[in-house]
């Protein structure tokens, strides 16, 4: 069974779909984290078509959309690396709550499983992370158990945030070499504060977060370390390029 709903996330809505097997069910459940921008819209029949795979099996589910993106409340300039792990945290609540299973994974592609990651590492380090708002202050220790995943899958995930956000300029480039301009940098549009990235207008702020962004040594020092598969889109079972890290 596919549900759509909204459930918050501090200020925000966030559009969801809640995936319920009809039959028996695991006591697991597993929230998609969805990676950035272009590669989000790309994702979108893979995340259906996977979640529906795990209902039959009988994992509940439930795939959503950061705050700025997708049906989600707000302008994509409210969308942010910080926010993003905020809402992750949100879905896990929001989960655990709804299906009373008592083991969480996260299942990120590119920056979403950068950001399952680093979510995961986070509340496992029982750090200054923020809790979801909900209706009432959160239990003493609430961060931290709805943000340690029981397992994670992490689909090539960004490693090196500024080489991503490199990249990501230079698919911009080629778009305005292709439509007859010329290729310009780290242009403004609009304002000083906004940069096109292949028609997302991300504010600088943004970029230098996930400029910012590396995962190399993620969740390295800690003992209890989830189940953790990596996926990566090659042809050889070795760790390639930038995941070599991991």
């Amino acid at each position: 069974m596919e549900e759509p709903l909204y459930f918050p996330s501090d200020a925000f809505r966030l559009f969801g779909v809640l995936h319920l097997p009809e039959g028996a069910r695991r006591d697991c459940g597993l929230v998609f984290s969805p990676p950035f921008a272009e590669e989000q819209k790309q994702a979108y029949r893979v995340f259906v078509e996977l979640a529906r795979r795990l209902e039959r099996e009988g994992f509940p589910s439930l795939r959503f959309d950061y705050r700025g993106t997708g049906d989600s409340e707000g302008p994509f300039s409210e969308f942010s690396l910080a926010g993003a792990m905020r809402d992750i945290a949100a879905a896990a609540a929001f989960l655990r709550e709804r299906t009373s299973v008592s083991r969480i994974g996260l299942i990120g592609l590119r920056l979403g499983a950068s950001l399952a990651l680093q979510s995961a590492e986070c509340g496992m380090r029982n750090a200054e992370c923020e809790p979801p708002t909900t209706d009432g202050p959160p239990a003493t220790g609430r961060a931290s158990r709805v943000t340690c995943p029981s397992c994670l899958v992490l689909w090539q995930p960004i490693v090196d945030g500024a080489l991503f956000h490199r990249l990501n300029i230079r698919r911009m480039q080629v778009r305005q070499m292709m439509t007859g301009g010329k290729a310009t940098g780290e242009r403004a549009t609009g304002s000083a504060a906004t940069i096109d990235l292949d028609g997302f207008l991300a504010s600088r702020a943004m970029c230098e977060e996930i400029k910012a962004l590396n995962i190399a040594e993620c969740g390295t020092r800690i003992a209890d370390w989830p189940p953790t598969l990596l996926v990566q889109f090659a042809h050889t079972t070795e760790p390639s390029g930038e995941l070599k890290p991991l």
